[in-house]
Order: C-alpha cells, then sequence, then structure tokens
C-alpha cells in the first residue's frame, strides 16, 4: 500500500486516473483536461509503470486494492 497518491503521482496523473476509471475514452479524458489524446497515452503508460500493471484493468483493479483511488 502507498503511503498516500501524491508521493507518488502528479495531480495531472491523479485526475487522468479517475477519469481511466470512470470509463472515459482517451480522447474524452484529453478533451476534458485540455490535453491531447496523445497526451492522455502517455499518461496512461506512464501509471502502468508506476504500478507495474499491464493494461487497463489491472491499473483500475491495482488502484483501488492500493487505495490510490477510493
Amino acid at each position: 500500500m502507498y503511503e498516500n497518491r501524491s508521493s507518488i503521482l502528479t495531480e495531472k496523473q491523479y485526475k487522468v486516473l479517475q477519469l481511466v476509471a470512470e470509463g472515459l475514452t482517451n480522447a474524452e479524458i484529453g478533451e476534458k483536461l485540455s490535453i491531447s489524446k496523445r497526451t492522455v497515452e502517455g499518461i496512461r503508460a506512464e501509471l502502468m509503470v508506476i504500478t507495474k500493471t499491464k493494461n487497463t484493468a489491472a491499473l483500475i483493479s491495482h488502484c483501488f486494492r492500493c487505495g490510490i483511488l477510493v
């Protein structure tokens, strides 16, 4: 378990993670956060590296189990 999300994720990474968990597409997330779809893809890739997960389902599951998402 992580001490707190701010120790491992930037604010932008956390916002993207929340929106991924809500089921939004990369394009929808980009539009909502005023960033490009490619930037969202990069942030999602960073999140999977940080959490050592291989896909979106594992990423979201891991983040709920570890208390990053509540």
